[in-house]
C-alpha cells in the first residue's frame, strides 16, 4: 500500500512537471496556462490525447513532435523526471501518513511551495528574470497556509507582522525603481523571492539555501568556460532552497 502511494505521488509529480513545462513557456509570453489547449510551439498544432502524458510521449515519439517532426528539446523530459522524483523525496522526508489530515495538509502545502519554486526557477533560467506574478501567488497560498497554521495555534500571527514590513519596502523600492528607470531592477524580484523562501520555512532554511547558492555558483564559475554577466540568482536559490528542505526534513525525521 505505502509503496502504491509513493508511485502515485510520483506519477502526480511528473504531471505537475508537464505544467510547469507549459507554466515556464507561457507566462514570460503573457499566455494563458489553464484554459489554452497545448500545442506544439515549433509548428502550433494542438497536441493530441496521446501526446500529452508525461515522459512516456517523449519516450513514445522519441523527443520529437508527431505532426511536424520538429524534436522537442529535453529539458521537457528532464524537468517532469526531476519534479517527479521532488515530489516523492518531499512526501518521504515529511513521512506522508494517509490517516492524518494534518500531514496530508502539510504535505500538500509544501508541494504547492516546491511547485511555485519549480516555476519560479524555470522563467529565471529562460529568461534570466524572476516573474513577480508567480511570487504573489505564492504569497496569497503562504497566506492560507498561515490562517490554517494560526488555527491550530502551531505559529503566533504576531511575527508575520515583520514579514508584512519588509514587504512594504520591498513594494516601496520597486515603485521607486519603476518610476526612475522604467524597470524593475533583478536585485528587487530576489528579495520579492527571499521573502517568500522566508515566510514557509524561516530564516536558517533561507541562510543554509543562500550558503548552497553561492557554493553552487562558485563551483559552476570554476568549472565553466562561459562567465556569465547574469547569473539566474533566482534559479540558484529555487534548487537550493529545495536542496535544504528535502535534506533538513530526512535530517530532523530519520536521524534526529
Amino acid at each position: 500500500m505505502e509503496i502504491f502511494l509513493y508511485v502515485v505521488i510520483f506519477i502526480i509529480g511528473i504531471f505537475f512537471g508537464s505544467f510547469f513545462t507549459l507554466a515556464v513557456y507561457r507566462i514570460p509570453r503573457k499566455e494563458d496556462i489553464f484554459i489554452k489547449h497545448s500545442y506544439c510551439p515549433n509548428c502550433n498544432h494542438k497536441l493530441g490525447f496521446f501526446d500529452l502524458f508525461p515522459v512516456f510521449s517523449y519516450i513514445l515519439l522519441r523527443g520529437k513532435c508527431r505532426y511536424c517532426n520538429n524534436k522537442i528539446r529535453p529539458r521537457y523530459l528532464i524537468l517532469e523526471l526531476l519534479s517527479g522524483f521532488t515530489f516523492l523525496a518531499i512526501a518521504i522526508s515529511l513521512k506522508l501518513d494517509i490517516q492524518n489530515i494534518n500531514s496530508i495538509i502539510n504535505i500538500m502545502f509544501t508541494l504547492l511551495y516546491i511547485s511555485i519554486l519549480f516555476i519560479i526557477a524555470g522563467i529565471d533560467y529562460e529568461n534570466k528574470k524572476i516573474q513577480k506574478n508567480v511570487i504573489y501567488f505564492g504569497f496569497m497560498l503562504e497566506l492560507i497556509y498561515i490562517i490554517y497554521q494560526c488555527t491550530l495555534g502551531n505559529i503566533n500571527v504576531y511575527q508575520y507582522v515583520i514579514y508584512l514590513i519588509y514587504f512594504i519596502a520591498i513594494l516601496i523600492m520597486s515603485t521607486l525603481s519603476l518610476k526612475l528607470k522604467a524597470e524593475e531592477k533583478y536585485y528587487i524580484q530576489v528579495l520579492y523571492l527571499a521573502l517568500y523562501i522566508i515566510i514557509f520555512f524561516g530564516s536558517i532554511s533561507f541562510i543554509l539555501s543562500v550558503l548552497l547558492t553561492l557554493i553552487i555558483i562558485f563551483i559552476y564559475q570554476l568549472l565553466s568556460n562561459k562567465k556569465d554577466t547574469k547569473l539566474p540568482i533566482g534559479f540558484y536559490l529555487c534548487v537550493s532552497n529545495i536542496i535544504v528542505i528535502i535534506v533538513s526534513n530526512i535530517l530532523i525525521n530519520f536521524l534526529i
